[in-house]
């Protein structure tokens, strides 16, 4: 309860015009850490009736978080992150994600849905095996895009249609690099990614 009242005391001092994005996550990171990765490994082959538990448990908990923030008036998006993919596949299989995470994140997406306002979603890695089951989940934004994992640019051309893309400027370039390298390489985003829409530099 305390967490909302941010809600509504940003709703007395935001302009008219302005909105707030309501962001939590991580029904499947926090099932794992719970249950610490082995043992949920193991688990999803035998034990998946508790696995289950885990995912409607936590899921509900986490849903009701995003139920809540999408009845704020102030609230002009919804976003959900959840790592589920290192930079070389998924942490998961497609078929596990299928039958225990993406059925939730369908639930938000309803929300958004309903009130007609974006669905961002967040996870490194590597997401081309489940991004058809991403986008029936209804998101209509993904970030960060993560550059050591896929080239956006091919991101942009299969799914930029679809979805708005965030992101994709590496922040071991911008802790590292010259600021002079750094602004090419945003130049270099905004040109290839961004000159049609749908791309915001993160």
């Amino acid at each position: 309860d305390e967490q909302f009242r941010l809600f509504e005391e940003t709703t007395r001092i935001l302009p008219a015009d302005m909105k707030v994005i309501g962001q939590y996550g991580d029904i499947y990171t926090f099932v794992w850490e719970l249950m610490g990765f082995e043992t949920f490994s193991f688990a999803l082959v035998e034990d998946p009736d508790l696995v289950q538990a885990m995912f409607d448990r936590i899921g509900s908990i986490i849903y009701t978080l995003f139920e809540r923030m999408a009845q704020f008036d102030i609230v002009g998006g919804l976003f959900y992150s959840d790592d589920i993919a290192y930079q070389t596949g998924l942490m998961m299989s497609p078929q596990a994600l299928r039958r225990y995470l993406f059925p939730w994140m369908k639930k938000i997406g309803a929300l958004c849905q309903k009130r007609q306002m974006p669905y961002i979603y967040h996870s490194d890695g590597i997401l081309y095996e489940v991004m058809d089951d991403l986008l029936a989940t209804g998101i209509t934004a993904l970030q960060p895009i993560e550059p050591k994992a896929w080239d956006i640019v091919e991101v942009k051309k299969r799914y930029g249609d679809r979805l708005a893309l965030v992101g994709n400027v590496d922040v071991d370039l911008l802790a590292r690099a010259t600021p002079d390298a750094i602004r090419l390489e945003v130049r270099r985003l905004i040109e290839q990614v961004g000159a049609s829409g749908g791309y915001f530099v993160g």
